[in-house]
């Protein structure tokens, strides 16, 4: 109980800088710790001493260049523009610019040349802006993404190890405890995981899913309670949601994904027509969703039980699957990537096949 009143102190003084924030969830600049002269202005210092004129800028756009070369033997006329920057820009204009600039894509390269440096202010700037929905182009080769100004700073922090213990677990209390940050579900999601760890979370993380963040079905089902058996049973029957006549998927809703994977945490009787059902919808679909299916066959084989047994062999058996390959790969996926459950050997010696980048995916995973 004391570590969730602080951890509640703790986000009330973090979150008290969005009280007043711009419509880009930007904090006021006396939360980030480092020089008060900032350049509250900071697009006035374009074309002035060294800095890449107005002009240059205009080539650079809302885009943020992770590589030099275009993928077709030229160099994207941007990247010039970023490196004239990263060359001449001091540590408190890149500080401006990581918080102030009008262009989403130049506060979250400004960032990235920070984390470079792992300048201590990326702590206060992270924070300052996860209200930032902003968005700019992330090119790489000839490859073009979207980038979300929050999302790639809070992305970049973590796979940098910027932060220490004390402030990652600050972050993850600012993050979880946040009201409508949609813009960040699988964050949010991570940064449930870590605290949940240590604390108990079952009251932020039922009103976090009841604000919208789905995937936070996953945590939910590990306390079992009763209460909330109606709204794994709602989520299980969106299973055609945003699917059309043949099953091709459009705009769809992730409850049911999101149910499936958090039900191998529970197992009980009240679900089991449901996951009949799903699985005699997914065997007549023209077009199969195959991450449904590993955590179907994981939630089924959590049961562990003769009738688990029977619905994986009565899924293999039909002709269905038999014209679906790629049933017995995911099967083999979903046996190997949980604890071995002996009961399900011989369905799996039988019917599945290994994937053909099986190997080269747990290389990777090392």
């Amino acid at each position: 109980m004391k570590r969730l009143i602080y951890i509640f102190l703790a986000c009330l003084c973090l979150t008290a800088c969005h009280n007043n924030n711009s419509s880009m969830g930007l904090c006021p600049e006396k939360s980030i710790s480092m020089d008060d002269t900032l350049i509250l202005n900071i697009d006035s210092i374009f074309g002035t001493g060294d800095f890449p004129s107005k002009e240059e800028m205009t080539k650079m756009g809302n885009v943020f260049y992770q590589t030099e070369s275009d993928g077709w033997a030229d160099t994207y006329q941007g990247w010039y523009v970023q490196e004239k920057i990263k060359a001449v820009a001091t540590d408190r204009e890149l500080c401006s610019m990581a918080r102030f600039s009008s262009v989403p894509a130049l506060r979250a390269f400004a960032f990235s040349v920070l984390a470079e440096k792992r300048h201590q202010a990326c702590f206060d700037i992270v924070c300052a802006g996860i209200k930032d929905t902003t968005t700019f182009a992330l090119p790489s080769f000839d490859l073009i993404l979207g980038g979300n100004v929050a999302k790639y700073m809070i992305s970049t922090s973590l796979s940098d190890s910027l932060f220490s213990p004390q402030q990652l677990f600050q972050l993850d209390s600012l993050i979880a405890f946040t009201p409508g940050l949609s813009h960040l579900d699988f964050q949010v999601w991570s940064s449930v995981r870590r605290l949940s760890d240590t604390l108990e979370m079952y009251d932020r993380i039922r009103e976090l899913y009841l604000e919208g963040h789905d995937n936070m079905l996953v945590e939910l089902a590990r306390y079992k309670k009763e209460s909330d058996k109606d709204l794994f049973i709602d989520a299980l029957k969106q299973y055609k949601k945003g699917l059309d006549r043949e099953g091709a998927r459009g705009e769809c809703d992730g409850k049911t994904n999101f149910a499936l994977a958090g039900l191998k945490n529970w197992q009980d009787a009240d679900f089991i027509p449901l996951l009949e059902e799903i699985r005699d919808y997914e065997l007549k679909r023209r077009y199969i969703d195959y991450g449904r299916l590993v955590v179907l066959f994981k939630a089924v084989m959590a049961y562990d039980d003769d009738w688990a047994y029977h619905f994986m062999e009565e899924t293999f058996e039909t002709k269905q699957a038999y014209k679906k390959t790629m049933y017995p790969e995911k099967l083999y996926e979903a046996y190997y990537e949980e604890p071995e459950r002996v009961r399900f050997l011989p369905i799996v010696s039988k019917y599945a096949e290994k994937p053909y980048d099986w190997d080269w995916y747990h290389s990777k995973e090392k």
